[in-house]
């Protein structure tokens, strides 16, 4: 709106150029209206002093006078709040004063609408309690330049009619173009916070999305809490890398967060185009579920399908992974498919989650598993055994429910 050679001119010699643009360009503005409205005063005794009237350079010399040593202490203290509140004073005084000298409304062509720029200035500068106070300090003058108008009945100054209504235009189109620009840099200043607002919000959305399933994302910020489900069937994959712990060891920190997050990164990839869900990482370990939290009658058949991906990427990478670490990173994959509670735990730092004897028998197929394969238990083989190869494996005993028969799943 201000030309940016002079908010830079001004930002520099009062100190406040290393503040926002747009708190900037209100200082400007601030400081460029104070300087209109000098020229303002000066301009309207000027033409009584040509038409040969007396120069009433009182008014102008006091308002000069007084924003100088404002503007002294503002360039040396920097408090903009004191400055604006001392200069919206000044603003209501100065066109009621002026109006009084030149005869009231008609003699003074209504300069006295110029001090309505004071509670239009707090209210862009400041807070709406200030506005407030100025608005109704204006009203104040207004009543006061009346009824002075009333009960001393001033003789008019003899201006010739074409001067009286260029300033009356004047005063009017300035008034107006003030209150008009200073409401546009208000209503550009709003639609950028709506702007920035709604950008948060949608980095909010995405962020709450990365962190729940979509259905839980949306009943947690309808209802601030999510209600816990049991599902009937759901299949439930861990995975692991065999002798992690002890490689872990001989990594710098920045290695090991970078190798995890490579395999991870990965991991994420594959379990979204299958269309299941993430739950948790533990350390190496890699936890999702086919079947939450929507239920999906092919749950069984994409979680193997994405653990034959997830161990074909392992592979890929297995000799390069092998020469640069000395680790092949070579994998363990468990499966089992039951009935599972899930939900969202926690106040802060919410979690979500499954639990119920399904994980924990998921969790022992992948430690009775040997690298490079994929372990699932009888009641996931029972769902995939017609679009997979299948190898039984023996049994292992699980604590409440007996012994599980377990098949490896091949390429």
């Amino acid at each position: 709106m201000l030309p940016r050679p002079l908010r830079y001119a001004l930002g520099r010699f009062f100190g406040y150029a290393h503040l926002s643009a747009d708190e900037q360009a209100y200082r400007t503005l601030a400081l460029t209206i104070i300087g209109l409205i000098a020229f303002l005063d000066f301009s309207f005794n000027l033409a009584f002093w040509l038409v040969g009237h007396g120069f009433a350079w009182w008014t102008t010399l006091g308002y000069v006078v007084f924003t100088g040593l404002n503007l002294y202490y503002f360039k040396q203290g920097g408090q903009f709040r004191v400055f604006r509140n001392i200069q919206s004073v000044l603003t209501v005084l100065l066109p009621l004063v002026s109006q009084i000298s030149h005869g009231g409304f008609t003699g003074g062509s209504g300069v006295v609408l110029v001090a309505f720029l004071a509670p239009m200035g707090t209210m862009m500068f400041g807070g709406l309690r200030t506005a407030r106070i100025f608005f109704f300090s204006y009203l104040l003058a207004l009543l006061f330049a009346g009824l002075w108008e009333y009960w001393a009945e001033p003789e008019p100054d003899n201006l010739p009619d074409a001067v009286h209504l260029l300033f009356f235009l004047f005063n009017f189109s300035f008034t107006a173009a003030v209150a008009y620009f200073l409401l546009e840099s208000f209503l550009r200043n709003k639609y950028a916070l709506l702007d920035m607002v709604r950008d948060e919000h949608q980095k909010a959305d995405k962020l709450l999305l990365d962190i729940f399933p979509e259905e839980t994302a949306l009943e947690l910020k309808e209802f601030g809490q999510v209600q816990a489900k049991r599902f009937s069937q759901v299949s439930v994959m861990f995975t692991d890398f065999a002798g992690f712990s002890a490689f872990a060891r001989t990594l710098s920190a920045e290695d090991l967060v970078e190798q995890v997050d490579f395999y991870f990164r990965a991991f994420d990839a594959i379990i979204y185009r299958h269309g299941l869900e993430k739950i948790k990482i533990i350390g190496d370990s890699y936890m999702c579920a086919g079947g939450i939290p929507v239920s999906d009658e092919q749950h069984a058949t994409k979680l193997v399908q994405a653990a034959l991906d997830i161990r074909a990427f392992v592979l890929q990478h297995r000799d390069d992974k092998l020469h640069q670490y000395g680790y092949a990173f070579d994998i363990r994959i468990g499966i089992h498919t039951g009935p599972v509670v899930a939900g969202v735990v926690g106040s802060s730092k919410m979690a979500y989650d499954i639990w119920g004897e399904t994980v924990n028998i998921a969790a022992r197929m992948e430690q009775m598993c040997e690298a490079g394969q994929i372990n699932i238990s009888e009641a996931t083989y029972s769902l995939v055994k017609e679009e997979f190869a299948c190898a039984y494996r023996g049994r292992f005993p699980a604590k409440h429910v007996g012994e599980i028969d377990m098949f490896y799943v091949g390429a």
